[in-house]
C-alpha cells in the first residue's frame, strides 16, 4: 500500500512538473505578438532652453513582466555616455509616472515629459530604421537566403521558411551552416527578436551569427542595457561593441559586418590576426577590430589558432525563437 501510494506520488509530481514545463515555454505567436507593448521603445527629444550643455535627451523604456517596465534615460541614443537616470516603475492610469530626486517623468507610450530642478523636457517615441535594411546585394554578391529556400545551407532542421518569406529559428534548432566556404567576406543579415519581458541575459533572443566557422557576432535582444561583451552586437568574450546600437525587440534590425581572414606565413605560423568591422543598424560598433582570441565559450575554445582554411557562415540556434532575411555575402 505505501509503495503504491509512493508510486502515485511520484507519477504525480512527474505530471505537475511537466505541465508546468509545458506551460513555461512560450509560442511563437506569443513571443511575436501582433501587437507590441504600448511603452516599450526609443524615445527622443530636448531639454528647455536653459540647458545650454547637453540639450539632448533620449529614453528607452523596456516591460520586465509583472507590469513593471525598467526607464533608461541618458544624452543620446548610439553614443556611450553617462546615465542621467535608470528607474523601474509601474503603470498607473494608462501612463509611466516617476520622481526619483527631483527628476520626474510621465509618458503616455507616444509622448514623455518631465522635468528635473527648474529644467524641463518633452520626448517623443521614434522609430529608429537601418540605413541598409532591405539592401540588395551588389555585383558578385552571393545570395543566401531570399525568403524562398534553404538551398545554399546545411543543417535545416528546426529552421522554418515563414510564409511572409522569413526564416524562424525554433527552440528545437542548432547551428544552420552554408555548404559554401569562405575568408574574407563582406555579409549582410537581417534579424527580428522575440519579446521575452521575463527573460534576462542571455534567455532574451538568443542567437549568433558565425564568420569563418569561428569568430561569432553575437545575437541578442540587449536593448536598454550596457552593451557588453556577450550582449547583442559583441565580439563575443573578446570585445563590447563601441554602443548598444540595440533596436527594440519586434523591429528588424541589421548587421554589415567587413571580415579579413587571419594571415600565415609558408610555415603555417600567423602573420597577422583576422580583423572585422561591423555596422549594426548602420551605426560602427567594431572598427578593424583584431580578433586575437577566437569567440569561445570556454577559455579552451578561446585560445585555439586562428582558422588557416576557408571556413562556414553559421546561424546559431539557442533555444529561442529568432528570425532572419535577406542573407548575403560578397567574398
Amino acid at each position: 500500500m505505501y509503495r503504491t501510494i509512493l508510486t502515485c506520488t511520484i507519477l504525480t509530481s512527474l505530471l505537475l512538473v511537466g505541465a508546468i514545463s509545458a506551460v513555461a515555454e512560450p509560442t511563437f505567436d506569443e513571443v511575436y505578438p501582433k501587437k507590441t507593448d504600448p511603452f516599450l521603445g526609443n524615445y527622443v527629444g530636448r531639454w528647455s532652453e536653459a540647458e545650454e550643455v547637453n540639450p539632448d535627451i533620449a529614453a528607452q523604456v523596456y516591460p520586465l513582466g509583472n507590469d513593471s517596465y525598467r526607464i533608461r534615460i541618458v544624452n543620446k541614443l548610439d553614443m556611450r555616455c553617462p546615465v542621467l537616470l535608470d528607474v523601474e516603475v509601474q503603470p498607473k492610469r494608462g501612463k509611466l509616472e516617476f520622481d526619483v530626486d527631483g527628476f520626474t517623468g510621465k509618458t503616455d507610450g507616444e509622448t514623455f515629459t518631465g522635468t528635473r530642478g527648474e529644467l524641463t523636457y518633452s520626448m517623443q517615441k521614434t522609430n529608429l530604421t537601418s540605413p541598409t535594411m532591405h539592401a540588395r546585394p551588389p555585383e558578385g554578391g552571393i545570395v543566401l537566403f531570399d525568403g524562398t529556400n534553404l538551398d545554399a545551407w546545411t543543417g535545416t532542421e528546426g529552421w522554418q521558411i515563414l510564409d511572409d518569406g522569413t526564416l524562424l529559428v525554433t527552440p528545437e534548432g542548432d547551428y544552420l551552416v552554408t555548404k559554401d566556404t569562405f575568408t574574407d567576406v563582406q555579409l549582410h543579415v537581417e534579424f527580428r527578436l522575440p519579446l521575452l519581458p521575463l527573460a534576462r541575459g542571455q534567455g532574451r533572443g538568443n542567437s549568433g551569427v558565425f564568420l569563418q566557422d569561428e569568430y561569432e557576432v553575437q545575437v541578442l535582444d540587449s536593448f536598454g542595457l550596457d552593451g557588453v561583451y556577450d550582449e547583442c552586437g559583441a565580439l563575443y568574450k573578446l570585445s563590447a561593441p563601441h554602443v548598444n546600437a540595440c533596436r527594440p525587440p519586434l523591429q528588424w534590425q541589421t548587421y554589415d559586418i567587413y571580415y579579413r581572414a587571419a594571415r600565415f606565413d609558408a610555415s603555417g605560423n600567423v602573420q597577422e590576426y583576422g580583423r572585422i568591422s561591423v555596422f549594426h543598424n548602420g551605426v560602427l560598433i567594431h572598427s578593424n577590430q583584431e580578433l586575437s582570441w577566437r569567440t569561445g565559450w570556454k577559455e579552451v575554445d578561446r585560445l585555439v589558432p586562428p582558422p588557416g582554411e576557408p571556413g562556414h557562415i553559421k546561424l546559431q540556434g539557442h533555444d529561442n525563437f529568432v528570425q532572419y532575411r535577406n542573407i548575403w555575402v560578397v567574398k
